[in-house]
């Protein structure tokens, strides 16, 4: 699962990574991003790459596969496989967060790329229009079996993209190539992350400051195991 992450880089910084032509509104760092917030997502328009928010978390919600998309089980729900088909998106990140069980407590843990970059994860988008014409602009993460260095806290991951895969994945002229689309949603090398522990208000939703992504103390618990 992923339940929470973070996108800290500046603009100039993201536009110039992932080659953004149009930005659609006010985008800012964020420390604690959670489901239904708004996040930043990267779509291919017709002349150039947009940035866009988007909600979030699917509707109608499917449950947890509203916020997260098993890469294994997309082609057996009818609506992934259009979105998949279609509507193929990024969302970056430069962080996301875990929980390691220490004792009676759960201590949230940091996964990041070990030069601290933004990368690119999997997603697919879908916008919904309600009965008056109004817009929801909505997303979910691309999830897939974990990493060696994720799964000591989790049995899944977000799908992050390499960088000459991220234009393959956008790329609309592959809508008909779901096996090539399908052999990119794999682990992401653990030789390339580092993890570190963070402070516990990450696990409330509504802290957002520099706090969150701040390599936390050693707990008591975590000492006495080395």
């Amino acid at each position: 699962m992923c339940e929470r992450f973070s996108l800290t880089a500046e603009l100039p910084e993201l536009s110039e990574r992932y080659r953004i032509g149009q930005v659609t509104y006010a985008y800012k760092p964020r420390y604690n991003i959670a489901p239904t917030q708004q996040v930043a997502v990267i779509i291919r328009g017709a002349e150039s790459r947009k940035l866009e928010e988007h909600r979030w978390g699917l509707v109608p919600f499917w449950g947890k596969d509203a916020v997260n998309a098993d890469s294994g089980a997309i082609h057996e729900k009818p609506a992934y496989r259009k979105l998949f088909g279609k509507q193929r998106c990024i969302i970056p990140s430069n962080g996301f967060y875990v929980w390691k069980t220490e004792g009676k407590t759960r201590r949230p843990i940091r996964i990041v790329m070990k030069d601290r970059g933004v990368f690119a994860m999997a997603g697919l988008y879908e916008v919904w229009k309600d009965s008056r014409g109004g817009e929801t602009r909505t997303c979910t993460v691309m999830t897939t079996r974990s990493n060696r260095l994720v799964f000591d806290y989790d049995e899944r991951m977000p799908v992050i993209l390499d960088e000459r895969d991220v234009e393959t994945w956008l790329d609309p002229t592959m809508n008909g190539e779901p096996d090539r689309l399908q052999s990119l949603l794999q682990p992401y090398s653990p030789e390339r992350m580092h993890a570190y522990p963070v402070s516990q208000r990450v696990a409330d939703p509504l802290v957002e400051s520099e706090e969150c992504v701040e390599e936390a103390a050693p707990t008591r618990y975590a000492l006495l195991r080395r």
